[in-house]
């Protein structure tokens, strides 16, 4: 019996559609994508009211992706004046040098602060955030703020341990706790500090030195204070 040749007139009509319905679920394909990415942009909150569009969740430092090249430490001189930072949601209060670019994400719960600076992204770099302890164990509303800071690492892929947890207190009264914790390469590198606020069991303050030089660190820790309303 003689086959159907493929120049048949009905053979490319079905052709042409079949490939024109498959061009057709693709592009509905890349259209959903796109639109479903766009819903999860949020904005940053750049120095000079530039703002960046990038997701907002506050990414540890402990489980940021390592970067190509690793950023130098932030530094500057020693003349370089402070100037204060209020918190948006938290009455907390830090002194920073004003030549260190920092950045805000609106509406964010944790009321956190970045540094824009380097080749890591803000979301990668935070300097401050707001712990909601009950928010990583219910239990641990119930705990001591030395065992949570002691079991903070096990939240956390990136770590495996703490190092040491050395309590101390601030050039303005803030009882505080610095932390060092094991990252999955056996080393310690960051230290993480830990401040009670005052009046309240629930949450407490987080700072992370991350790319800051250790100086400039330390000066923004004993600059922290919270301000309990009147």
């Amino acid at each position: 019996m003689e086959q159907p040749s493929s120049s048949d007139p009905t053979n490319i009509f079905k052709l042409t559609t079949i490939t024109i319905g498959a061009l057709l679920i693709l592009a509905s394909a890349f259209l959903i994508a796109y639109r479903y990415s766009q819903s999860r942009q949020g904005g940053i909150v750049l120095p000079g009211g530039v703002t960046y569009l990038g997701s907002t969740p506050t990414i540890p430092l402990a489980l940021s992706p390592t970067p190509t090249t690793a950023p130098l430490s932030f530094t500057t001189d020693a003349t370089t004046s402070y100037k204060e930072f209020f918190g948006a949601k938290y009455p907390y209060v830090f002194s920073y040098p004003e030549t260190l670019p920092l950045v805000v994400f609106p509406n964010d719960p944790l009321d956190s602060v970045a540094i824009s600076w380097g080749n890591l992204l803000p979301q990668q770099n935070i300097l401050l955030n707001m712990e909601f302890m009950a928010d990583r164990d219910n239990s641990d509303v119930y705990k001591t703020k030395k065992e949570f800071v002691e079991n903070w690492w096990q939240y956390f892929s990136g770590l495996k341990g703490v190092a040491s947890v050395q309590p101390f207190t601030n050039l303005n009264g803030l009882k505080g706790y610095k932390a060092q914790y094991i990252n999955l390469e056996n080393a310690a590198p960051n230290v993480d500090v830990f401040f009670e606020v005052p009046g309240r069991s629930d949450i407490m303050i987080h700072l992370a030195n991350g790319i800051l030089d250790q100086t400039i660190f330390d000066r923004i820790i004993d600059s922290v204070k919270w301000i309990t309303p009147t």
